[in-house]
């Protein structure tokens, strides 16, 4: 019997390092290839409408947000422990689609009010409907889905494909600054594909049976993620509020100078994401508290690595990566590299220990505090005329390490780590 367990968890801690390496691949291409089309962008098109298309890109990132509402934990969660019963599985997966697509339509309407109702949006429409389909990719993308069913390398093979055919068409077809409204179409494309795609996946590969589901299955899956919602809309009032706020506040130009920075930055959190989504499911199941330890450990002592070379090399890495028009940009990303650390420790406490010991009110409360704190502290910065590039770069870093403590708390308090898996 002892032998027969230490087999399965073998199994599947070989299973989660499958996954996290899926998703790092995922992860690389999801910077790396910015990272090759953002300075070529940066040069081609003019400052205030390359502001401009990270101003629309934050504002859908609301809509995501509202979209996912929550399924990317709960439905991860759920399948994580009924994939081997088929009848759940596409009961689940249907159910949680039907209600992304309806949150998906809401999220279509208000769009629409917004973008034909104010003059500021409505002169460029274009961008906000060409941004807009990249929500509707990833409503078709079911990444939870594959991450509950720890099998992320077809999410791999598809983000290959599509990502490649993005770098294609934007280096083949934007050739000057009119040509900035096809960038949101491009970056759009291949996540519509991939959401495509992963659909038919979904049911050929993994035996789904799509149906139309009763109101009360839908109604269900929403309500349960709930709980899940606040904490992932909050973390958007603290994450894309700063690019929106600064666009409607103080211009595009500003909003191109304080995301520039941003996206080097977060492409480094974001290299830790497949870690968190691999190990949510395998911790929500077999609680290893010493193996987190372990990894915890690893993760730390890179991020300070990281942080300090950032630091140090802020201002030559902002001019290789963006060139002399954005160079400005280092002093954000200095206050950036601060808050690698924390973000990193707050993260790897966030569902892969609190989370799968059950304690998703407490992580969730995190963010929602976090969010409203740091949108109080813009509203005041607006109201005292400081609202400006690096303030809000100060109190996003405020925010993360508030969030830092705040689940280091928690996990003290329930004495998390003194558990045994």
């Amino acid at each position: 019997m002892i032998l027969e367990k230490i087999k399965k968890l073998s199994s599947e801690k070989e299973n989660f390092f499958k996954n996290f390496t899926a998703m790092g691949i995922i992860q690389i291409l999801n910077y790396v290839i910015p990272f090759v089309t953002l300075p070529y962008l940066s040069r081609v098109l003019a400052v205030d409408k390359f502001g401009l298309i990270f101003f629309a890109q934050a504002i859908m990132d609301y809509f995501s947000r509202f979209v996912d509402f929550g399924f990317n934990q709960s439905g991860v969660r759920e399948l994580a422990i009924k994939r081997e019963n088929s009848h759940k599985v596409s009961s689940i997966y249907t159910s949680v689609m039907f209600a992304r697509l309806g949150l998906m339509l809401i999220s279509f309407l208000i769009l629409s009010v917004v973008v034909f109702k104010f003059e500021k949006f409505r002169q460029d429409w274009i961008i906000y409907y060409f941004t807009f389909l990249s929500v509707i990719g990833n409503v078709l993308l079911s990444t939870w889905f594959f991450q509950g069913m720890e099998r992320m390398k077809f999410i791999t093979y598809l983000n290959v494909l599509t990502r490649f055919i993005s770098l294609v068409c934007i280096f083949a077809f934007i050739r000057g600054q009119g040509d900035y409204y096809f960038v949101p179409l491009f970056n759009s494309l291949g996540v519509l594909i991939a959401g495509v795609v992963s659909v038919w996946l979904a049911v050929n590969k993994f035996g789904v049976k799509l149906y139309i589901p009763k109101f009360k299955e839908v109604w269900l899956k929403i309500r349960n993620s709930s709980e899940y919602f606040l904490g992932n809309i909050s973390i958007g009032l603290y994450q894309s509020a700063n690019a929106f706020v600064l666009g409607l506040c103080v211009s595009t130009t500003m909003v191109a100078y304080y995301v520039s920075a941003q996206k080097i930055y977060l492409a480094i959190y974001f290299m830790y994401i497949p870690f968190y989504n691999a190990f949510f499911p395998y911790m929500s199941k077999n609680k290893d508290i010493k193996f987190w330890k372990k990894v915890f450990k690893i993760l730390v002592f890179a991020s300070l690595g990281l942080s300090l070379f950032i630091l140090i090399f802020a201002k030559p890495i902002i001019s290789i990566f963006y060139g002399s028009r954005l160079v400005e940009s280092y002093k954000v990303l200095r206050i950036f590299a601060i808050i690698v650390p924390f973000h990193i420790m707050a993260g790897t406490m966030a569902f892969p220990l609190l989370g799968a010991f059950g304690y998703t009110k407490e992580t969730n409360q995190c963010w929602v505090i976090a969010g409203i704190i740091h949108i109080v502290a813009l509203c005041i910065l607006y109201l005292i005329h400081r609202l400006n590039i690096y303030t809000v770069a100060c109190m996003y870093a405020f925010s993360h390490i508030f969030m830092f403590c705040h689940r280091l708390y928690y996990v003290k308090k329930y004495k998390i780590l003194e558990q045994k898996g």
